[in-house]
């Protein structure tokens, strides 16, 4: 998720655990404690392009790094603010809007790393887009509510807080409906019409739960579609084949299809490079080549790869086309 979302989502917990005792601090180490994870950014641009892939919501991202740096963090506060609060209060303090950031991101597309390092296995659930209006709506109105509220008791802001909180788990679980809904139908109506496929992806397009991408893979390639799931309309429809994979035998290929899950195409460049593309990502944008969120060149001569900053295409022009297709 973005780090707004992260840190709103932070600094609910922290009200609810803390304000009683620390006030809207409580706030303030939550909202920071949620967006420690993303610090792995700052180390990144140290890797390759495909390596720095990897680096991000890896080690940074897992359960062994959350359970040993809050404990530290936790202990740095108690001894920081040499206050009656015991050393559990604290280390929750952090524990737990760091969990959350954890398990937020295990919603999105890009996979995160929970398990590192005893499993490299990234965890995706493809359900939640990087960033969702609806889900920032609810966090900015409760946060709102707990502010503006001071006169009531702390058991019943702590309340609210709570309550809005499972609304949001609820919110995240109806995606999940959503998404294992609209694959059963996809699935349900190609064996209808007798149309072979091997795999099907989905996954919501940014800032909306409205209208999801979905991917369905055959021999040849893929068939990419956008569609409303209100009025259950495909409301743009794309055939992409997959290239010639053979024709590239170096450069991080291989890690490069493990991290796309191998939903990948390949364009070959009249400059002499290879394109790889990620196709799991979901943008605003309805034809391609604009629609690729990630692409990773390669230049197989000199056995250089070079890949884009993650475009998903918002833009007003593209909200608005959103709107439409909404509507």
């Amino acid at each position: 998720m973005d780090s707004l979302t992260h840190a709103l989502t932070g600094a609910i917990i922290g009200h609810a655990l803390g304000n009683g005792k620390l006030g809207t601090k409580a706030m303030v180490i939550g909202a920071i404690a949620a967006n420690i994870p993303d610090f792995d950014a700052a180390f990144t641009p140290f890797f390759d392009p495909v390596e720095a892939m990897y680096i991000h919501r890896g080690f940074s991202h897992s359960l062994l790094l959350m359970f040993i740096g809050s404990a530290f963090l936790g202990y740095l506060l108690n001894r920081y603010y040499k206050s009656r609060h015991p050393f559990g209060f604290w280390w929750l303090l952090v524990l737990i809007p760091w969990l959350s950031h954890l398990l937020m991101d295990i919603f999105n597309t890009y996979g995160t790393g929970i398990l590192e390092p005893f499993s490299s296995v990234r965890i995706s659930f493809d359900a939640m887009a990087i960033i969702d209006i609806n889900l920032l709506v609810i966090l900015v109105l409760t946060l709102a509510a707990l502010l503006f509220l001071r006169e009531k008791s702390r058991f019943q802001k702590r309340f609210i807080a709570l309550l809005w909180l499972s609304v949001v788990l609820l919110y995240f679980l109806l995606n999940v409906y959503i998404k294992l809904s609209l694959e059963r139908e996809v699935r349900d109506r190609l064996t209808t019409a007798g149309i072979d496929f091997t795999r099907i992806h989905s996954t919501p397009l940014p800032l909306t739960n409205l209208v999801w991408m979905v991917v369905v893979e055959d021999s040849s390639g893929y068939r990419v579609s956008q569609v409303n799931i209100v009025k259950k309309q495909i409301v743009s429809h794309t055939l992409l084949l997959k290239g010639k994979e053979n024709s590239i035998t170096t450069c991080s290929l291989e890690r490069i299809k493990e991290f796309t899950k191998n939903y990948f195409t390949i364009d070959y460049s009249d400059q002499g490079y290879f394109y790889v593309n990620d196709l799991r990502f979901s943008s605003l944008e309805s034809s391609y080549p604009a629609a690729y969120v990630l692409r990773f060149r390669i230049d197989e001569k000199n056995c250089r790869v070079g890949r884009t900053h993650p475009k998903r295409g918002i833009n007003p022009t593209n909200i608005s086309k959103l709107v439409r297709k909404i509507f």
